[in-house]
């Protein structure tokens, strides 16, 4: 499969408080998003929305600079490309979760262990608040450290929770603004679900 930068290794819980007063058992939220490449110095930017569910299932759609969906519900993933032009094909992969399991779904996933130190990370309070992943769960998960940026900057709860920048193992980053977030919103049944639209090529 395609590898992916926004893009199932679920850790354990360690504090279930933790989780209660941080992560939220779902979010939605728009997006503005920029990667940078720490080789050649060049930024990408982008926008689009994300859906999370916890544990592991995610909707994850870019509009520019092309449309691009991944969805996973936890048992299976699909990763959807539109066609550029009119007419041609799309194309879409399907793996199992843990086959398709992006940065984003784990780096989620990790925060039920909630914004203290724990045996998965340290955290750094402050302006931002900084997520440092011990050698074993950067390993897994691809990332070395996590900056959270707050609009209130006192309370750090995860609905004031404005951009997350991740810096991932080989260096890069990718930053994401929040708009509009939205903490446990309704949402239907299907939306962690894909079917793809016609004229849509299966590639492995």
């Amino acid at each position: 499969m395609k590898k992916i930068l926004f893009p199932i290794a679920i850790i354990l819980l360690s504090s279930t408080a933790a989780f209660a007063e941080f992560l939220p058992q779902s979010f939605s939220s728009k997006f503005e998003q920029e990667y940078i490449s720490t080789l050649k110095g060049k930024t990408k930017k982008g926008n689009g929305t994300i859906e999370y569910k916890y544990p592991g299932q995610i909707r994850f759609e870019t509009n520019t600079p092309s449309t691009v969906i991944f969805v996973s519900n936890g048992v299976k993933a699909w990763y959807y490309r539109a066609p550029f032009i009119e007419g041609e094909q799309g194309e879409v992969t399907e793996s199992s979760a843990k086959e398709g399991a992006t940065i984003y779904i784990k780096f989620f996933d990790s925060l039920k262990n909630g914004l203290v130190s724990n045996e998965y990370y340290d955290v750094k309070k402050g302006e931002p608040a900084t997520i440092v992943f011990k050698p074993k769960t950067a390993k897994e998960l691809g990332i070395k450290e996590s900056m959270l940026y707050f609009k209130n900057k006192t309370s750090q709860k995860f609905e004031d929770l404005e951009a997350i920048n991740l810096v991932f193992a080989d260096g890069k980053n990718s930053k994401l603004k929040f708009v509009d977030l939205k903490v446990n919103p309704a949402m239907a049944g299907d939306r962690f679900n894909f079917t793809a639209p016609a004229n849509t090529k299966k590639t492995n």
